[in-house]
């Protein structure tokens, strides 16, 4: 059986150990990262995100740990939970968006609330390329944070 099939499977056996329903486990490509995405598709949704995403990203963070088991790399995949995880990208798109106009308009830094590393590269990539913003990073563990600077162009 390979890699795929084994993630798949575990998924669908986590779930049922855990007794959550679901309808069915989907493979997609992460938009972002173009990684392998599977989708969780359950009417006991909330019981798999909890509150403030949680539960979701313990559970995700505890497949990716056990499918990765005995390999040299850590686990190339993502889970979601119908729709929840593509929802955070695309309000995680627009809150940075939002906020770099206020650090343009202000000509000032806007630090962000923590977030997870994943949540911190999505914006990172949201606003490269942006007119008079950088991001950039600081914090340590859960307190890792994203700044939105401004910076005067040099034309």
């Amino acid at each position: 059986m390979n890699k795929e099939k084994n993630i798949k499977k575990l998924i669908e056996e986590m779930l049922v150990s855990m007794g959550v329903r679901y309808d069915i486990v989907e493979e997609s490509e992460d938009p972002i990262t173009q990684k392998k995405l599977y989708i969780i598709k359950s009417p006991e949704s909330g019981l798999l995100i909890g509150e403030s995403g949680e539960t979701f990203q313990a559970l995700s963070h505890l497949i990716r740990r056990i499918g990765s088991k005995g390999q040299e790399e850590g686990a190339d995949f993502s889970i979601d939970v119908n729709d929840y995880h593509s929802s955070m990208i695309e309000r995680l798109k627009v809150k940075a968006g939002m906020l770099a106009n206020r650090a343009r308009d202000m000509k000032t830094d806007v630090e962000m609330e923590p977030m997870s590393s994943y949540e911190r590269l999505i914006i990172h990539g949201v606003l490269s390329g942006q007119p008079n913003i950088k991001t950039e990073s600081i914090g340590e563990g859960r307190d890792r944070r994203l700044v939105i600077k401004y910076v005067e162009s040099n034309l």
